[in-house]
């Protein structure tokens, strides 16, 4: 199989340019705190940098099917725990389609200099629990590793006018624990990338 080559002088730019945006999203608080050390510890190393990373997150979407983009209107986003005093108000809205509530585990997009690097990346997340992880991409910019949880559940809380929902605190109590058993998984990864030599 062929394996396009990465070019050094452009990935080392991208990584410039991607430690140069996480700083400013640092500066402007838009950085997700759970995830601000793992991205500061990576870009530490040589040969990979994050683009892009989430360490879970709950949020209220718009949409016929949760699983749509395109249609879909973000009522709420939250890379914390959730109460019933923040979630009521929304679903007391009138709804387009129907509202979801949705529980997302962690993402975190690398970008590794050589398939070495990459593939030990991908061992690390594994080992962590991260078994949907994998390369989505390579290129002349580099080898992009997508690490994900797997964690990502819908719930149905409005179709139309009608609430669905009987028990609301039982689901965010649920969404909850979901969002920290993401949370626990990122950790643990975080313990491994330390231990490791990459």
């Amino acid at each position: 199989m062929y394996v396009p080559e990465v070019n050094e002088k452009l990935w080392r730019s991208k990584r410039e340019e991607a430690y140069k945006r996480f700083l400013e999203d640092i500066e402007i608080g838009y950085v997700d705190r759970d995830v601000r050390e793992l991205i500061e510890f990576v870009f530490t190393k040589r040969n990979v940098f994050t683009t892009s990373s989430c360490s879970g997150r709950v949020t209220v979407v718009d949409a016929t099917y949760p699983w749509l983009r395109e249609e879909a209107d973000i009522l709420f986003k939250k890379h914390d725990s959730i109460s019933v005093r923040e979630i009521l108000p929304i679903l007391n809205q009138k709804a387009l389609h129907r509202l979801w509530l949705i529980v997302s585990g962690p993402i975190i997009h690398f970008n590794a200099l050589d398939l070495n690097t990459a593939i030990k990346l991908l061992t690390i997340a594994r080992n962590a629990g991260f078994k949907h992880s994998g390369i989505i991409s390579i290129g002349s910019g580099g080898i992009v590793v997508e690490i994900v949880s797997g964690i990502w559940v819908p719930f149905l809380l409005k179709d139309g006018d009608e609430i669905m929902v009987k028990n609301l605190e039982h689901v965010v109590n649920l969404a909850n624990n979901m969002l920290y058993e993401g949370k626990a998984k990122l950790e643990k990864l975080f313990k491994f990338l330390r231990d490791a030599n990459i």
